[in-house]
């Protein structure tokens, strides 16, 4: 896509973070907007800012896990913008907790959220996407779609599934020489408030999921704002990254170093990735 001007995108999780900045850096390239989130009023902070930028912009209050609610969201993003352009599934949950720490429910409802809810929005969008003469899906996994770790199922399961089923439907695109073009971000370590907003099932402070972000802290809390204090880019810098490899069209996106560090690590060390992955992490506390 070589411009966003003009064109209509919808952004979910845009009441923070990636969402938040994505929908900012869209409108300040001419881009109208509706945006999703749960959080009415991070939501409304939002639509706030968007307001000062003399663009169309709508708003949805809506929880991405109710299917109901997901398959009615076209017609009302069409009754206020006529068309859509581009879709980008970011919003995202973490469930922290190890395989016999989680329960069925916990698994229901965190896949609904990170895989089962970009399946939907995607499908119950495409027809409309595919009328554009240039249009695009934008889906977020995230490193742990590229590697595992302890503690993290849940979000593995549900970042590789993002990353496999946007992959399979680009591959379609492309066969059907479809407009509609498939992108797959993999955010590295960002300073959003995900881990600050996890649901725990237990912490402990030496977790190896939270030391690959340089986190060591005895307090979910406190986990929390190392987390994000911690990180090397902003959810600013991730969304430049993410609208500039789109206008290049590069099909996947790996956002910061961290993320094409581990991502060639595990590529050229598959055996012994879990062994050198803290490497990273150690290095940058060392030249602090």
């Amino acid at each position: 896509m070589k411009d966003f001007r003009n064109k209509v995108a919808l952004v979910t999780g845009a009441g923070s973070g990636i969402g938040r900045a994505l929908a900012l850096n869209l409108a300040d390239n001419g881009c109208s907007l509706a945006i999703l989130d749960w959080n009415k009023d991070s939501l409304a902070e939002t639509e706030a800012m968007l307001k000062k930028k003399n663009i169309a912009v709508s708003t949805h209050v809506l929880d991405i896990s109710d299917r109901e609610k997901v398959n009615d969201l076209p017609k009302q993003v069409l009754s206020h913008h006529n068309n859509i352009d581009i879709v980008f599934n970011n919003a995202g949950l973490s469930i922290v907790g190890a395989v016999d720490e989680v329960d069925k429910d916990d698994w229901s409802f965190g896949l609904d959220v990170l895989l089962n809810s970009v399946i939907q929005m995607t499908t119950v969008f495409l027809p409309h996407l595919q009328d554009r003469p240039e249009s695009a899906i934008v889906n977020t996994s995230s490193i742990f779609g590229l590697f595992s770790t302890p503690k993290q199922s849940i979000y593995n399961v549900g970042k590789f599934g993002v990353k496999a089923f946007t992959e399979s439907l680009s591959l379609e695109m492309q066969m059907a020489d479809s407009p509609v073009e498939v992108y797959c971000v993999f955010p590295g370590h960002i300073g959003t408030n995900i881990y600050a907003s996890s649901r725990f099932k237990s912490f402990e402070a030496d977790d190896p999921g939270a030391a690959i972000f340089g986190v060591d802290a005895s307090t979910e809390k406190e986990a929390g704002i190392q987390f994000k204090n911690n990180a090397p880019l902003t959810p600013q810098d991730a969304a430049k990254v993410i609208l500039k490899n789109i206008k290049k069209k590069n099909k996947r996106i790996l956002v910061g170093f961290d993320a094409h560090f581990y991502d060639l690590m595990s590529r050229l060390f598959p055996k012994s990735f879990l062994k050198i992955i803290w490497i990273l992490p150690f290095l940058r506390n060392l030249f602090k």
